[in-house]
Order: structure tokens, then sequence, then C-alpha cells
């Protein structure tokens, strides 16, 4: 009789680990269970354990595994306890299961869910729908609560991140208080004390790297023992360089501030992080022992900034700078200058600088001259110019303007200002019924403090709106600079750095193929779904 090669597949998220129904012991348990019930059917070939993952996310390990099994046809049915454990994600999880299982045929059961792809008469589609929303709305508060909890903490100074800073440790007895790390402390201060004494940041970091001193990452993993992967997710980064110095010389962190908030999610199912304003930053001074005195922190700080704009207009600045990235990590692509020719010419090439510091097995070199950029360059800003002119793109521009946005900003304003209305007659009543003794004092007091409050967040959006518009208003203005510029030339000839940060928005550069193809991608600024990219 045919059996099903079989996965358990079993999750667990830091809010489940103080419940006992949740364990993963539990989930295998019920899994083994309903295999051993219907053991002509299935046969056991792999159990995958995302222990302490959130289901609001599928990048997971176990998880990724399991997939890469199943498409080499080592896995044709998976098990789980309820359908939560696959994701909490209502709308990620249904396509889940119609595009990877069902449509390459892989048998999927939900047990306490009684869902089984195979069996019609078991799955209700309503149902699995229901369930899913039900996970969605509880990760939504989970989120809420998590976020309403950080940010309460955040405000008194303690400290949040999942790891100490460099040079820090987390309190034994209070995981939300910094406590100096003495070996790591004393390589921050020789970092400031170099930096002070006119090394470069590139030289600081070769110094530490020939001393096989560890960086932040490798120090974390090795001597720490702590599962920390860094910012660029590469859990094998083993060199300081340019990057990492100058967070060190620029973290307010090692002045005994605490400075957090800087960038939030605005919702569970949206990872993408977004910038606070500095205003609504959540600065808490002497929340922790320093390990360098805001004196020298401050002459560091001018240090840096003077050496930024020294930088910035300097002769040698390329006209890509700001602009060109690598599509594969992300970082921006390095100038090099070749050695002279025996002419004494020479000639720009751009790398990765990802490659260029720290080798070939975190990215690909995706080198591309500057002269093979400018022609690639020429080509397309020629195309979208003549794209410009036709009647049809100029009905998109239309169609599609900010202005359209702006009104209907000025339209929710309008209704927000009702809403203030709204509430201002409604204690001008509740005033009135309690002079007349329809109301007492204490149900006043109840109803003036809620709606107190409604004013407040409704003036907050009213002013959150305006200064939206503000915004708008500035990139319309923009906008109109850009389509001037697009008009105002027939056809260029060369490159130069005003035309394109007035008509680029971003470049990027990739490496593919065996042939080591480099592809070339334009985004230009107000036609990002329009107009890409040409090959070379």
């Amino acid at each position: 009789m045919y059996k099903f090669k079989t996965a358990i597949y079993c999750r667990i998220s830091h809010d489940d680990l103080n419940q006992q129904s949740e364990s993963i012991d539990n989930q295998k348990l019920i899994i083994e269970s309903y295999i051993n019930e219907h053991k002509n059917e299935f046969e056991l070939v792999n159990t995958y354990i995302d222990d302490g993952i959130s289901g609001m996310t599928y990048d997971r390990a176990a998880f990724t595994e399991m997939m890469s099994d199943i498409n080499m046809g080592k896995i044709n049915a998976i098990i789980v306890k309820d359908l939560s454990r696959i994701g909490r994600e209502q709308i990620e999880t249904l396509n889940l299961i119609k595009k990877e299982f069902v449509v390459k045929n892989i048998r999927f059961i939900a047990i306490t869910d009684n869902f089984d792809s195979f069996d019609s008469g078991k799955s209700d589609g309503l149902s699995t729908s229901f369930k899913l929303l039900l996970n969605d709305y509880y990760c939504a508060d989970i989120s809420k609560k998590v976020r309403s909890a950080q940010s309460a903490k955040m405000k008194k100074g303690d400290f949040i991140g999942s790891y100490a800073p460099y040079g820090y440790n987390k309190s034994t007895e209070n995981k939300n208080r910094l406590v100096i790390d003495e070996y790591a402390s004393q390589i921050v201060r020789r970092i400031f004390n170099m930096y002070l004494s006119g090394a470069g940041k590139l030289t600081i970091a070769k110094t530490l790297n020939n001393e096989g001193i560890l960086n932040p990452t490798m120090y974390k993993r090795e001597v720490q023992k702590l599962n920390y992967v860094n910012s660029n997710k590469l859990t094998k980064t083993i060199y300081w360089t340019y990057s990492t110095i100058h967070k060190i010389l620029s973290n307010p962190v090692y002045t005994g501030s605490m400075v957090q908030h800087k960038t939030e999610i605005k919702a569970y199912n949206i990872h993408k992080k977004i910038q606070v304003p500095k205003d609504d930053w959540y600065v808490f001074e002497n929340a922790h022992q320093p390990i360098i005195d805001n004196e020298t922190f401050n002459i560091v700080q001018n240090m840096l900034e003077t050496k930024r704009v020294h930088i910035e207009t300097a002769e040698n600045l390329s006209k890509y700078t700001g602009l060109l990235f690598c599509k594969e990590c992300g970082k921006a692509m390095n100038k090099f200058l070749s050695k002279p020719k025996k002419d004494g010419s020479r000639y720009i090439t751009f790398k990765c600088s990802t490659y260029s510091k720290l080798g070939k097995q975190n990215c690909t070199i995706h080198s591309i001259k500057e002269l093979e950029l400018d022609e690639i360059l020429i080509k397309e800003i020629n195309k979208i110019m003549k794209q410009a002119l036709d009647s049809e793109t100029c009905e998109y521009i239309k169609t599609n303007s900010l202005k359209e946005k702006e009104n209907k900003q000025k339209n929710t304003i309008n209704n927000l200002n009702e809403k203030l209305d709204l509430c201002y007659n409604k204690r001008k009543t509740m005033l009135k019924y309690l002079s007349e003794n329809i109301i007492n004092t204490e149900d006043f007091k109840e109803f003036d403090t809620e709606n107190k409050k409604e004013i407040e967040t409704i003036k907050k959006q009213i002013s959150n709106t305006e200064e939206q518009i503000k915004n708008k208003e500035n990139k319309y203005n923009d906008y109109n600079i850009w389509l001037e510029n697009i008009l105002k030339h027939k056809e260029i000839t060369e490159i130069n750095r005003e035309l394109l940060f007035n008509l680029v928005d971003r470049i990027y550069v990739s490496e593919r193929g065996s042939e080591k193809m480099v592809e070339v991608g334009v985004r230009f600024k107000y036609f990002k779904d329009k107009y890409k990219h040409s090959i070379v």
C-alpha cells in the first residue's frame, strides 16, 4: 500500500512559551499519535522544529529546510498540530497552502482544525479562512500589546534590544539595564582614542584586524555565546570594517544615554521599518554607566561631520554617489581608480562594497566601468524623455499626480475637523446635563476624560496630516522640476550629477549567470512602475 512521505512540522513562538498546550513536545505527541493511528497512510521521513520563532514571518530555518526538501521530492505530506503553526498571517498562509501545497500535490493536514487538503469532506474552505482570520487578529492584538509595553519601557530609559551594544552586557539582575563589559569597553575607548589621535576609520579597522581582535559580531557569538546575526544578516562576518568603526564612533549609547524609537514598524505584518522624526525619539540621559565622556564624544562628532563635508565636496566625488547600489546585498557600489596606463590615463570602475570589504563569500564583484554606466544612462534617459513627451505618458502623469493625493488628505482634515467640532459640542451638551442634574459629577468626569483623549488624538491626526500635505507639496514641486528637466532636453549626450539627481531615483547593479553578465537597473523618479532596466 502506498504511503505518503511525511514531515512533522512544529513551531513555538516566545508568546506561546507559557502555554503548555503549544509546547514542542505536546505538538509532537499529538502529531505522532495521529501518524500511528494512520500508519498505513504515512511514513515519517523527518521532523522540522522552529523553536522560539514568530508565526508572523516565514523566514524560519526549519521551515525553509522543509520547503527545500519538498521541492527536491523528499516529502509529499506535511502534518501540523493546527493551522497557526504554519503561520499567523492570514493571506500569506492561505496562499502558501494553495500555491505551494495544493498545486504541488502536497498533502497538508492540520489535526486540531480538522483540515486535510486531500479530503474535501473534512476540509472546509470557509472554516479554514475563519481560523486564519482569527490567527491574524491574534497576531495584531499581540503585536499591539508588545509595542505598547516596549514603548512604555523606552520612555523610562529601559533598554529593549535583543542584544546589548558592543561594550556592554545586559544586567543579570535587570535585562532592561546595560552594564559595562570590561574587555569590550576597552576596545571602544581605544577606537575613540585612535580616532582623536588622527587615525582614520579604515586604518582603525585594519589595525584591529591585524591584531586579531574579534569584531562585535564574532565577539558576541564566540565569547558571549549569543546566537547573534548582524544587521546585514551575515553570521560569519569576521572583520572590522569602516562602517563598524563609524557606528561605534557615532553611537551616543557610549555616553550613558539611551536613544530609542528612531524607527518603528507600523503594523505586525508590515516588516519594513520607517524612520521616526527626531522630535519623537525617546532620549534618556544617564541611563547607564558611560564608557566615553560627553566632551570626548562631542569632539568626535565634530570631527566626523567635518570629514564628511570634506569628502562630499572633494573633486573626486563620483556623480553616481548616493544613487548606485548592489542589487544583491543592497550596499553602495564603491568607486575605484585604475592604475595609470602608459599614456598616463586612468579610468573609474565601480565594485560592490560588500565584496570589496568582506570578500567573495559574502557577495560578487559586480564590476562595471563608469564609461559603460554613462552609456547605459544616456540611452535610458533619452528613452524616458521621449516617452514623457507622448500623450499616453502625459496622461499617466496627470492621473497619478501627487496633487490628487494632496486633495484627499485635505478632505481628511475636513472630516477630522468635523469630528473635533462634534467632541466640543458633546461636551457642551454634557455640561448642560450636569447643570440640570441629569447626570452626576462622576459621570461627567468619566465622559470628560475620554472626550479629552479623543480630542488630543484628533488634533494629533490633523497635525500629522497637515505635515503630510506639506511634504506632498514639496514632492509635487520636485515633480514639476523633474518634468521640466525632462521636457527641456531633446536629447542628452553626457551625464552629470545634477541631471542624475533631478531625474533618477536609484541605479542598481547585479551579476548573473556563469558568464558573469552584468545587469544594470535604472529606477526613475515618478516612473518607478513603468521604466526599469537595461542589460550589458
